[in-house]
Parts: C-alpha cells; sequence; structure tokens
C-alpha cells in the first residue's frame, strides 16, 4: 500500500508543528502546549517508521541487486540478509499502518473495571478474586497502576 500522500501532509504538519514548538509563547497556555507537544511526538515517531520503512526497502533492492552480482562472496552474503530484511520491511510496514491510524480520543484516559462475585456463593466469589488477581498481573506485566 502506497503511504507516500499520507506521509507528505504528516510531514508538512510536522513542519508546522515544529514552529509552533520554537515559539516562545507557546507555555503562555499550558492545555494547547500539551496537545501541541503530544501531536509533534507522535508525528516524530510516526515519520521515523516511515524513514526506517524507506531505508530498509533501499537496503533489500541493493542486496536483491547484490545477489545477481558475478562475485560469489557479495552473492552469498547478501543472499543472506535479503530474507532478514523482508521479515523487517514486513514488521516496519505493519508498525506504520498502526501508526497511521486515527488515534481515539479515549485512548488516552483511565479504565475503571468493577468485578463483582453475583449469584453463586463461595464459588462465584473465589472466580471474582481470581478474575482480580489475573487483571492486576496483566496491568503490571504493561506497567500500568492498578489499585
Amino acid at each position: 500500500m502506497d503511504y507516500t500522500s499520507l506521509i507528505s501532509k504528516r510531514r508538512d504538519r510536522f513542519s508546522e508543528l515544529e514552529e509552533a514548538v520554537g515559539d516562545p509563547d507557546l507555555f503562555a497556555d499550558p492545555k494547547r502546549a500539551t496537545e501541541i507537544l503530544r501531536e509533534h511526538g507522535k508525528l516524530k515517531q510516526t515519520l521515523s517508521l516511515w524513514d526506517r520503512l524507506e531505508a530498509a526497502k533501499r537496503h533489500l533492492e541493493e542486496n536483491q541487486e547484490l545477489a545477481k552480482s558475478d562475485d560469489p562472496d557479495f552473492s552469498v552474503m547478501a543472499a543472506e540478509e535479503i530474507p532478514g530484511l523482508e521479515k523487517e520491511i514486513d514488521h516496519l510496514g505493519k508498525d506504520l499502518q498502526y501508526a497511521l491510524l486515527p488515534a481515539d480520543p479515549s485512548e488516552d484516559r483511565d479504565a475503571l473495571i468493577e468485578i463483582r462475585a453475583g449469584a453463586g456463593g463461595d464459588e462465584a466469589s473465589l472466580f471474582a478474586a481470581e478474575l482480580m488477581r489475573m487483571y492486576q498481573r496483566y496491568a503490571d506485566l504493561r506497567g500500568w497502576k492498578s489499585e
């Protein structure tokens, strides 16, 4: 899939944000400054992914050319690198697709989970306790805070 036009728009927006970040009056409005810096960081990551993807594609093309060369040493080395580059391109492409998705306005908010035993007596209470431990461990593994 060709993302060139999307990336071009993102680069233009990134340039606008670069100017805004350089503005000394940016922090006069802390809420606006936070929004601008957050968007700037997200765009910077997206553009970095794009640049890495393009570099990997160029490297793959070079290796494919070298694999066809007359020198057997270069040919073997280039052919060995090709599968790794293809995996890297696939991985970067998926990451880029995810980065280009529009942000959900509530994805940065906290979540509240209420677990109740309900009907079922002791078994329901045991299950609710196990479920609570499972969610707490999941939150800990993800680096989230839980109470």
